[in-house]
C-alpha cells in the first residue's frame, strides 16, 4: 500500500507544481509575455526531451531509480524557485530542469504501475491523482498568492519530499519477468494506442489555448470553466477500471464522442456558462476512459514498460505542444470554426485508424 501511494502523492505533486505557476506567472516577468511564456513551456519542452530516455533507463536499470531521481529534481527545482523567483533565467532554467525530474517520473511510474496485478484500477487511481493536481497547482497557488506570490510553490514543494521518501519502499518485482523491448519496435508495436493518445491530449490543449480569446471570459471565470475538463477526468479515471471492454471500441466511442464534444464546444458559450461546463467535463471525461483502455492493453504485453510508457508519455506531451500551436495558426489563416473544424475531424479520424490495431484483452472479463 505504502508504494502504491508514494506513485500516486507522486504524480499529484509533480503535476500541482506544473501548473503552480500559472497562476503567478505575471510575478516572474510581469512586463514580458514573452518571458512569461516561456517560464511555462519550459516545463513541457524538459519532460518532452527527458520521458523516451527515463523509460528506456528504468527498463535496463530499474524504475525505481528513476522515480527517485524524479521526485528529487521536482523537490530542488521546486526550492530554487521559491528561493530565486526575481530572476527569469533562473526560473526558466528550473522549470526546464523540473520538467526533465516530471519525464523521469511519469515514465517510469506508469512503467511500475502497468507491471503490477491490480494495474487496471491503479491506472484510474494514478491519472484521477494526476489530474487534482493539475487542478490543485492551479487553485490552490492563485488562492495562497494572496499571502506570498511563490507561498504555493513552498507547500507544494514541501508535499512533493513526502513521496520522495516513501519511494524508498518500492520494490521491482513483477520488472525482472519481462523483457526488454528496443525502441522502434515498442514504437511501432502499440503506434495506434500512441496516435490516439496524441490527438486526444492535444485536443484538451487546443481547447485550453483557444477558450480564453474564444469565450472573453474573465480569467476566474474561465479558470472554473477549464478546470471542468479535470474533474471530467477525475471521475471517469476512477469509473473506468469498473466498465469492462475491449481497448478499440472504447477508444473508437471516445473519438466519437470528443468529436461531438468539440463541436458543441464551439456552440457552448452562446448557451451560457453551465452548457460549457457541461461540454468540457464530457471532454475531460473522455480522456479518462481513454487513458484506463489505453493502459489495460499496455500493460497486458510481456515487454517491459519503461520504453512504453515514456514513448506513450511523450505523445501526449507532442499532443499537448504541437496541436494547439497548430490550431492557433488556422485561427491566424481561417477563424475559430476552421480550427475547432480541423480538432473535430482528428477526433473523429480516431474511429476509423483505431480499427486498425489488434488491441484485444486477452482475458477480459465478461
Amino acid at each position: 500500500m505504502k508504494q502504491r501511494i508514494s506513485l500516486v502523492l507522486g504524480v499529484f505533486t509533480v503535476m500541482a507544481l506544473s501548473n503552480a505557476v500559472v497562476p503567478i506567472l505575471p510575478f516572474f516577468a510581469s512586463e514580458a509575455p514573452s518571458v512569461q511564456g516561456a517560464i511555462f513551456s519550459a516545463y513541457f519542452f524538459g519532460a518532452f526531451l527527458s520521458v523516451i530516455p527515463a523509460g528506456i533507463l528504468g527498463d535496463r536499470y530499474g524504475t525505481k531509480r528513476c522515480i527517485q531521481g524524479g521526485l528529487a529534481l521536482t523537490v530542488m527545482t521546486g526550492a530554487v524557485i521559491f528561493l530565486i523567483p526575481d530572476s527569469p533565467l533562473v526560473v526558466i532554467g528550473a522549470r526546464g530542469i523540473e520538467g526533465i525530474g516530471a519525464g523521469f517520473f511519469v515514465a517510469s511510474a506508469l512503467s511500475w504501475v502497468n507491471v503490477q496485478p491490480d494495474s487496471r484500477m491503479l491506472s484510474g487511481y494514478y491519472f484521477a491523482a494526476l489530474n487534482v493536481g493539475l487542478l490543485s497547482g492551479l487553485l490552490i497557488t492563485g488562492w495562497l498568492a494572496d499571502f506570498g506570490p511563490t507561498l504555493g510553490i513552498l507547500v507544494f514543494t514541501v508535499v512533493s519530499s513526502v513521496p520522495l521518501l516513501m519511494s524508498f519502499t518500492l520494490s521491482e518485482e513483477g520488472r525482472e519477468e519481462r523483457e526488454i523491448a528496443p525502441l522502434k519496435d515498442a514504437a511501432y508495436m502499440f503506434r495506434w494506442i500512441y496516435l490516439s493518445s496524441f490527438i486526444i491530449v492535444g485536443t484538451t490543449g487546443v481547447i485550453s489555448s483557444l477558450y480564453p480569446e474564444f469565450t472573453g471570459e474573465i480569467p476566474i471565470v474561465l479558470s472554473l470553466q477549464l478546470a471542468a475538463m479535470n474533474m471530467g477526468t477525475v471521475i471517469t479515471s476512477l469509473a473506468a477500471p469498473r466498465i469492462h471492454m475491449q481497448p478499440v471500441p472504447f477508444i473508437r466511442v471516445g473519438g466519437v464522442v470528443m468529436a461531438i464534444a468539440v463541436v458543441l464546444a464551439f456552440f457552448a458559450p452562446a448557451y451560457g456558462w453551465i452548457a460549457i461546463i457541461l461540454v468540457l467535463a464530457a471532454v475531460g471525461g473522455v480522456v479518462g476512459f481513454v487513458f484506463v483502455a489505453q493502459m489495460e492493453y499496455l500493460a497486458q504485453s510481456k515487454i517491459r514498460q519503461g520504453t512504453v510508457a515514456g514513448i506513450f508519455n511523450a505523445s501526449a506531451y507532442g499532443g499537448m505542444a504541437f496541436l494547439p500551436f497548430i490550431a492557433g495558426i488556422v485561427v491566424d489563416a481561417a477563424g475559430y470554426a476552421a480550427a475547432f473544424g480541423m480538432t473535430t475531424l482528428l477526433c473523429g479520424l480516431i474511429a476509423l485508424f483505431i480499427g486498425r490495431c489488434a488491441c484485444t484483452i486477452v482475458d477480459d472479463p465478461v
